[in-house]
Formats: structure tokens, C-alpha cells, sequence
């Protein structure tokens, strides 16, 4: 085959066959497809759009351009979630250990933070967890702890990081067969059971209506179908943070109090949502009420934060001294505006107020301050005083904090005493691809 000639293929709108997909992406690892080539492909799958089989083609020929483990050695079934991404969105830290304790096993590999969104990666790193795992350590964590937490390292799906870092520069984000492509092909090198899809929608989503939330879920639920991947999808609400912080460690924190019994209303409901999904898709109860029940009692009886605690200790990570480190970090109080009740959080504008202060990445090598972050004390639909502190900034870069809690206030609503505030359900609708 000719690289041109596939371009000029798919330029026209003709369907690529699996074969000329995976002849294509093989050539993006061995060398005989180049970048500007792959950029071209690109643009036309991202104009021209990419047929339901095409999309399943890229996703496994990715997923097949490096390392796939293999845990058939675990007698568990084995389910992972993915979310696309939030502020605020700490769920895979209560998540990963309230189902573990249930008898299902998660291989979870997480990603970075991307634009204002946090990342798993990054919240763990803040407590010095070692996230390379591979094959044969991934079968002892899942054998002993019934889950781990890594990263995407250098030898899984490298086609997708490749392309991955064309599309920021291409201007070919949007497309929703890139993007599932893109997400799955890491998901298929887990050697999974099932797969819960966390599709978060509103304003500080990258999917800001459900009409292209749905055309994501679609798009997902025929791939996985094609590759025989039992998966579950929730449509769940982004419109203000989860929980009441936004920040690295203290997400961890948040996370960590979650698991004693201290959860937001919201970190408890969308982890009991979330969590009963992997448990029913992993054949670990009859029905999702009889997994969120399950998901209760791992919680409630204190199971699941010690297998949370063992397995950061396993993993390199020291929550006590993490705590110690992080506990003198300067901090700058957030002040209500206006008298009145708080009706709106902009998410996505929160999220890059996080940035400012250090939480976050401008650009790929920028250093984190893992210290840095919002604490709200108050969220949606509570009553505030002008003046009255609702939150507070922290860091170590103190000459931010100014810009920082700008673009906080600036994010938030607030209307006048009286007005109520009518909150959108937190799980938008559930999908199934075996229904």
C-alpha cells in the first residue's frame, strides 16, 4: 500500500477497509507513515467523519500498536471506568477500592490532567505513588488487592499517544471517532471484561449538550460491541465542580475522607452509581440496586478505605507525610460578592482558575505544585452574605492567588435572597450495550 493513496481515499469519503487501518497505524510505529501524513489522515477522518467499522478498525489497530496485558491468570472479572473528564473529579480514588472490596477487579490506568479537567495521574503523584505497572505486577496488585492504579506508559497503545499529540495541534479534537478511538484502544490494551463510561455533560465538560454526549455514547457502544466489550454508560452532570475541591492533593484528601465516611453529597452518589455499574456489568450482583447495596456495605464497614490505604502504601505512596508536607500551604480567602443565593458554578472557568494557581498545566512540561487548589465552603443553591468567605485559593505560588480567586468569583452566580435553586439530577441517563 501507499500512504497517498489511503489519504486521497479517505479525502474523497470512500470507507478505509480494517486492513488499509491497519496497515496505516502499523506504519505510525514502524516508521513508513509519517507525521505530517498521519496529520493529513487526520483531517480527513475529522472532515470527511469515520464510519461506525472504521472507527472499530482504528481502535483495535491501536490498541495493537504496542504492549496488551494479559491477566487471564486472575479469576476475577475484571472492569475499569473511564470519565471524560470534569473539575473536581476525584471518583476513581473512592471508586478503584469501594469496588475492589466488592470481589470484582480493577485495572485502572489513568491519565493526566487535559486543559481544565484534573487527572488521576496527577492526584496520586501528589502522595508519590509509583503508577509503572506492568504485566506481571498488574497480576499481583489485582491478585492481592483486587485493583491498581496506573498510567499509560511508552509501550501501550503508542499509535494513540502519537496521534494523539497531532490532534492538539491539528485542530482535530472534536472528532467523535478520534475520540473514541482514542479512548478505547487504551481501555482494550487492560484485558477487560467490561468497561463503565462515565460521559460527563454541561458546562465544564468537554461534551457541553447531551445531543453530543449521545453521538459520543453511540459511537462508543458500536466499538464495543464490535469488540465483543460488555460496557455501561452514564451521562452524568458537569455544570459546577464535584465535591468541594479542586486540586490535586486536595482531591486525594477529599477522596480520603470520602472513604471514612465523610462524602459530599455528590462524591457519595456518583461513586455509589458508578461503582454498582462495575459490580453488575462484572457479574458481581443480579441487578445494579443489588450492586449499589453491595457498594454500601464495602463503604459503610470501613473495607474499602483500608484497601485503600494498603494499596497507596503498596504502591510507594505515604499519606502521612504527604499530609505533613502540604498542611502549612498558604492560603487566600474567597468572598461572596453579593447577598443572595449561589445558582451557578462555572465549572470549566473554576478549572482554569486552578490552573493559574499551579494545579494544572499551561503548556505539556510545565512543573505542577501538587499543593495547589480551591476549597469551597459553600456550592450551588446555599444562601451567602457579601463578604462572607465561601472558599479559599491555596499554593505555593502566593502571587497568583489574586487572578486566581478573580476567576473564581467571576465564575459564580449569585441572585438575589429568596430565588431557589432547582438542581439538575446528577445522572443524567444510563445506557447499556446489552440492552
Amino acid at each position: 500500500m501507499i500512504p497517498a493513496e489511503l489519504l486521497r481515499k479517505k479525502r474523497d469519503g470512500a470507507e478505509l477497509t480494517r486492513d488499509e487501518i491497519q496497515w496505516f497505524i502499523k506504519g505510525l510505529t514502524d516508521g513508513y507513515v509519517s507525521d505530517p501524513q498521519a496529520a493529513a489522515f487526520l483531517m480527513a477522518a475529522c472532515t470527511r467523519g469515520l464510519a461506525a467499522t472504521e472507527v472499530a478498525a482504528l481502535t483495535l489497530a491501536m490498541a495493537n500498536s504496542g504492549k496488551r496485558y494479559d491477566f487471564s491468570s486472575v479469576k476475577k472479572s475484571k472492569v475499569d471506568k473511564h470519565s471524560t473528564g470534569g473539575v473536581g473529579d476525584k471518583i476513581s480514588l473512592p471508586l478503584l477500592p469501594v469496588v475492589a472490596a466488592c470481589g470484582i477487579a480493577v485495572p485502572m490506568i489513568s491519565g493526566r490532567g487535559l486543559g481544565h479537567t484534573g487527572g488521576t495521574v496527577d492526584k496520586l503523584e501528589s502522595v508519590g505513588i509509583s503508577m509503572d505497572v506492568d504485566n506481571a505486577r498488574g497480576i499481583e496488585l489485582l491478585s492481592t488487592f483486587g485493583g491498581f492504579l496506573a498510567k499509560q506508559t511508552a509501550d501501550i497503545a503508542p499509535a494513540d499517544k502519537t496521534l494523539y499529540h497531532l490532534r492538539d495541534v491539528t485542530g482535530t479534537v472534536e472528532s467523535t471517532g478520534l475520540i473514541t478511538a482514542s479512548i478505547l484502544s487504551k481501555k482494550f490494551c487492560e484485558d477487560l471484561d467490561a468497561l463503565v463510561m462515565d460521559i460527563k455533560v454541561g458546562k465544564g465538560a468537554f461534551m457541553d449538550t447531551f445531543d453530543k454526549a449521545r453521538v459520543l455514547a453511540e459511537s462508543m457502544i458500536g466499538v464495543a460491541k464490535a469488540a465483543g466489550l460488555r460496557m455501561r454508560i452514564l451521562f452524568t452532570n458537569m455544570d459546577e465542580p464535584l465535591g468541594y475541591a479542586v486540586g490535586n492533593w486536595l482531591e486525594f484528601e477529599e477522596s480520603l475522607e470520602s472513604l471514612k465516611g465523610n462524602a459530599p453529597t455528590d462524591i457519595r452518589e456518583l461513586t455509589e452509581r458508578l461503582g454498582a455499574a462495575m459490580v453488575y456489568v462484572g457479574g458481581g450482583a443480579a441487578t445494579p440496586d443489588e450492586a449499589r447495596k453491595a457498594i454500601q456495605t464495602a463503604w459503610n464497614n470501613g473495607s474499602a478505605e483500608k484497601l485503600f490505604r494498603d494499596l497507596i502504601t503498596e504502591q510507594g505512596g505515604d499519606i502521612e507525610s504527604s499530609a505533613a508536607k502540604y498542611a502549612n500551604t498558604p492560603r487566600k480567602a474567597i468572598v461572596a460578592q453579593a447577598d443572595g443565593v449561589i445558582t451557578g458554578m462555572q465549572a470549566r472557568e473554576i478549572g482554569l482558575a486552578s490552573i493559574v494557581l499551579g494545579a494544572g498545566r499551561m503548556k505539556a512540561d510545565d512543573v505542577l505544585d501538587y499543593s495547589a487548589g480551591i476549597v469551597f465552603r459553600k456550592k450551588c443553591g446555599s444562601e451567602v452574605k457579601k463578604g462572607e468567605e465561601i472558599g479559599f485559593v491555596q499554593g505555593t505560588r502566593t502571587a497568583t492567588f489574586d487572578a486566581a480567586i478573580a476567576g473564581v468569583q467571576a465564575a459564580i452566580t449569585i441572585e438575589r435572597t429568596g430565588t431557589e435553586f432547582a438542581p439538575k439530577p446528577l445522572v443524567l441517563d444510563e445506557w447499556d450495550s446489552a440492552e
